[in-house]
């Protein structure tokens, strides 16, 4: 495994994670449980997510937390030749990637999994509008509602707030200058629907303060949604679809008089 090689085998993570925070996720993996990304960076304030994804090198600082915060929430009974600061055994390091080897792939599959689902879900929704006579235009930053005209739509565009502009994956010209700004979420369990349904609300709350009543939000859910999440949905005033229900999406367009 390139991050035992990395990091000598546990013993200098800062140095590896300077190099790529690629390994970060290895070392998620080794901790007692397993955590997700949000509960490693509750763990450690300087958990650096992005360089993870990206792959990117980790400042010296931060590198130096995440080692601090690995070492003390490891899996002891994985990394026993830490505790006892020497090299591991061929015995030690065979029973951890049996452990870690199964978990990262189930890891990794699942997020191809979400990605696939996501790109298929939203190229759902543009072909329902298509199919229904709507216009895609060319995306950009929506500084004005009347860059959105009725019955057109952008696909990944940007949307300006009070702060900084968010991402939003559909936008819709609705009558009335008014503009539905759609967010298409996957999940693969209760939990990540919690992210998912934080990112939602965190935008509505941006175009609600920036632009009123003017810009509506929707969301477009698949996968496993927790209740809770889609009651916080409607009480945020976020219209709420389904991916496996697009009909009630069209009967609610037709109702918006487009």
């Amino acid at each position: 495994m390139a991050a035992l090689k990395a990091t000598d085998c546990l013993r200098d993570i800062p140095s590896a994670l300077q190099a790529t925070g690629a390994h970060l996720m290895v070392l998620r993996q080794l901790m007692a449980p397993p955590i997700s990304q949000d509960q490693f960076a509750l763990l450690c304030a300087q958990y650096p997510k992005r360089a993870e994804v990206m792959g990117r090198p980790v400042t010296p600082t931060a590198a130096q937390a995440v080692a601090s915060a690995f070492l003390t929430g490891r899996d002891r009974r994985l990394t026993r030749w830490l505790d006892a600061n020497q090299a591991p055994t061929t015995s030690q390091i065979r029973n951890l990637l049996r452990a870690v080897v199964p978990m990262l792939s189930m890891q990794i599959v699942a997020t191809l999994r979400r990605g696939r689902m996501s790109m298929e879900q939203e190229g759902a929704l543009v072909s329902l509008l298509e199919q229904r006579g709507w216009t895609k235009q060319v995306r950009g930053l929506i500084s004005n509602l009347t860059d959105v005209q009725l019955k057109h739509f952008l696909h990944k565009t940007r949307f300006a707030t009070t702060t900084r502009p968010q991402e939003v994956d559909i936008a819709c010209g609705l009558p009335g200058t008014v503009v539905l700004a759609m967010e298409c979420k996957v999940t693969n369990d209760e939990t990540n629907s919690v992210k998912r349904v934080n990112d939602v609300l965190k935008k509505a709350a941006a175009w609600q303060a920036h632009w009123g009543s003017f810009v509506r939000t929707a969301a477009l859910l698949q996968g496993v949604i927790a209740f809770k999440d889609v009651e916080r949905l409607l009480e945020g005033k976020v219209e709420v679809f389904w991916s496996h229900d697009l009909h009630t999406f069209e009967a609610w367009l037709d109702a918006q008089g487009c």
